[in-house]
């Protein structure tokens, strides 16, 4: 599947202490240290976060390269072998199975035809200038109110957009995801608990101190949508 990262998460972090360290084969079975918190630095546009480290493409040809590829679990696939691709801003999420024998001339091949035009509309080159402005509609205009949403068919996030403009990596600003104030960050911890329980078998539920305006929670099957209102009336 893809996933439009937008600038918003950085790998730097993954590449500096605590979690930065040699690459291992941590990822493979009877390998060394834990492999979590590891993630390739990306260099260009078009770069692997998970699978072929030191490609000669932008690194100079300086040293072999390698194969990094995270072991994953899912709940209803099994277990399998991560790989993530990176293109101006689009991620492409490709999970192998457990028993696939990757090594770098077949991830190659791989990410050569995942990128390359097939005119057949489905490599990243000809969706990029379809994806990027169908982001930008969402993503770049600014939310009349404050709210949060939360799915947890597959943990997706949204915050509100507030005015505080970022950089993204499709092209342009957008406005930076606001949501809840620090105030009300601890607030939604027991509106999400009310919400969850299924002995309360409660939809909605609202929020009022004295200092601070209301907090309105819905859930609509795995879906969770909190509004956020400012001033104490």
């Amino acid at each position: 599947y893809l996933v439009s990262f937008n600038g918003v998460v950085s790998n730097h972090k993954l590449n500096r202490g605590p979690f930065g360290r040699i690459p291992t084969a941590a990822s493979q079975p009877g390998g060394g240290s834990s492999s979590f918190g590891r993630a390739f630095l990306l260099a260009d546009d078009e770069d692997f976060l998970f699978g072929v480290s030191r490609r000669p493409s932008n690194s100079g040809g300086a040293g072999p390269a390698s194969v990094f590829v995270p072991a994953v679990y899912l709940a209803e696939g099994g277990a399998g072998q991560l790989v993530a691709l990176t293109y101006r801003g689009v991620m492409l999420v490709l999970i192998f199975e457990e028993s696939a024998q990757l090594d770098v001339k077949l991830l190659e091949s791989v990410r050569l035809a995942c990128i390359r035009p097939a005119g057949d509309g489905l490599s990243l080159a000809e969706l990029l200038p379809l994806i990027a402005p169908q982001h930008a509609q969402v993503m770049e205009r600014e939310d009349e109110y404050r709210f949060v949403y939360y799915n947890q068919t597959n943990h997706a996030l949204r915050l509100s957009n507030q005015p505080a403009t970022t950089r993204s990596l499709l092209g342009g600003t957008r406005p930076g995801s606001c949501g809840p104030k620090p105030g009300e960050r601890a607030l939604l911890c027991p509106l999400h608990a009310t919400l969850s329980d299924p002995r309360l078998k409660c939809r909605e539920v609202s929020w009022k101190s004295a200092d601070r305006g209301w907090i309105c929670a819905k859930r609509w099957r795995e879906r969770e949508f909190y509004l956020l209102l400012d001033g104490a009336s």
